[in-house]
């Protein structure tokens, strides 16, 4: 009762337009349960809502030069891209509309920074619909049916509230490390336990979803946790074995019980990187995934400055007669190949100047025990959306580009909180 009464004086404080701000990034992550209607709606009105207050409140903001001159040069790829693309005016349309996450997260950190105490009714929010969705997707795993009365997608692909969509694995594999970090950040004698039984809570269900690449992001979360709780670790010996015993022990019990056909996916995703032979040679990722790659390749070569512009993957590939099978799509199912292929030198130069430094902050903080620091969990959320390694979705696909940016909200709030900058 104190909390929710601590809410409402707080919020008694705030502007309208800050409480709308407030409460739209709260149920944030509810609506990208719900669709990307819903997603854009929320986005909308926390944008429109940050712009009356700047009109208002004639806000002046402390922006650091670099971020400017970052912002200005993504305005600049996306009118050069858009300019020379085979399609100029969806390109432009594409690459204008996805500015609105960026004002979506100068409004975040702006609200977070005049609402302090956001942080920690939002690490409960989070928490809350984490554990709802984790809920419904066992129980239509048990029950064959979840509590929308939704069923599995092709009898054991869970899918819980999403529906026909496979998302689920995307979606808690993204919140798992976000809700480390605030717990590391905001509860520090509970973030241990409590954020080794997020992962333990959630695992099961990642592979009951099939989403392979999830699985992996789940697993690479569980390494940056232990090594960030490793000195929790030393203290409590008999526990974190027990809990490491148990995480260890979820995929072992599965694949030994086939639970989900995890046998059949093990052996069908080494026939797929094996070129769809037992003993063939190594692919990117299987046949397809290498033709994509291919033909982006081809699509750069021919417009290597600027690509064939952003969202015209399917339009330049059906232009061009490859002997590559099943090499058309909306997108190369990888980030760093569509770039490559969508907005030529241009921007994969921006692209691999980012992943850059967002690799070396990841790798600082597994080998520079000074670096550990709880923020980059949400940067770690980050990398998943942006990383070039793996089978990707549309990169400006407006539902992967909203929950792929979303943490670097807290992200960017805590680290120039650190840095005192506010």
């Amino acid at each position: 009762m104190n909390l929710i009464r601590n809410l409402k004086l707080n919020c008694l404080k705030n502007n309208t337009y800050q409480n709308i701000i407030f409460f739209s990034l709260m149920l944030l992550p509810l609506a990208f349960v719900a669709g990307p209607a819903v997603m854009e709606f929320f986005i909308f009105t926390i944008c429109l809502s940050f712009i009356i207050i700047i009109k208002k409140e004639k806000l002046i903001f402390n922006i650091n030069q670099k971020v400017i001159i970052i912002l200005l040069l993504y305005l600049a790829i996306v009118f050069t891209c858009s300019f020379f693309s085979i399609t100029p005016l969806v390109s432009l349309k594409s690459g204008i509309f996805s500015f609105r996450f960026i004002i979506l997260i100068f409004a975040s950190v702006y609200l977070l920074n005049n609402f302090q105490i956001a942080c920690r009714y939002l690490l409960y929010a989070y928490l809350g619909i984490f554990l709802f969705i984790t809920f419904d997707g066992y129980i239509q795993f048990i029950f064959d049916k979840n509590l929308l009365l939704i069923p599995p997608l092709v009898e054991i692909k869970i899918t819980g509230m999403f529906g026909d969509e496979k998302k689920l694995g995307s979606f808690l594999s993204r919140m798992v490390p976000i809700l480390i970090g605030l717990l590391a950040i905001l509860s520090k004698n509970k973030s241990f336990i409590t954020s080794f039984l997020i992962i333990l809570i959630s695992l099961p269900l990642i592979i009951l979803t099939h989403e392979r690449i999830t699985l992996v992001f789940t697993l690479m979360t569980m390494v940056f946790t232990i090594f960030y709780f490793w000195s929790s670790f030393a203290q409590s010996k008999k526990k974190s074995a027990l809990i490491i015993f148990l995480i260890i022990l979820v995929p072992i019990l599965f694949y030994s019980f086939n639970v989900g056909k995890l046998k059949e996916r093990v052996f069908l995703t080494k026939i797929q990187i094996s070129g769809g032979t037992e003993n063939g040679s190594l692919v990117f990722w299987s046949n397809q995934h290498q033709a994509f790659a291919k033909t982006s390749i081809e699509i750069f070569k021919k417009n290597k400055l600027s690509g064939s512009g952003i969202k015209t993957f399917r339009k330049s590939c059906d232009q061009m007669h490859l002997q590559y099978i099943d090499n058309c799509s909306t997108h190369p199912h990888n980030i760093f190949f569509q770039l490559l292929s969508e907005t030529g030198l241009i921007g994969i130069s921006f692209y691999l100047i980012a992943l850059f430094l967002t690799i070396k902050e990841l790798f600082w903080f597994l080998f520079y025990k000074k670096k550990r620091l709880p923020y980059v969990f949400f940067l770690l959320s980050f990398f998943f959306y942006f990383n070039p390694f793996f089978p990707s979705g549309q990169f400006f696909n407006n539902w992967y580009m909203g929950i792929g940016t979303f943490p670097l909200i807290f992200y960017f709030y805590f680290k120039m909180k650190k840095r005192n900058i506010f």
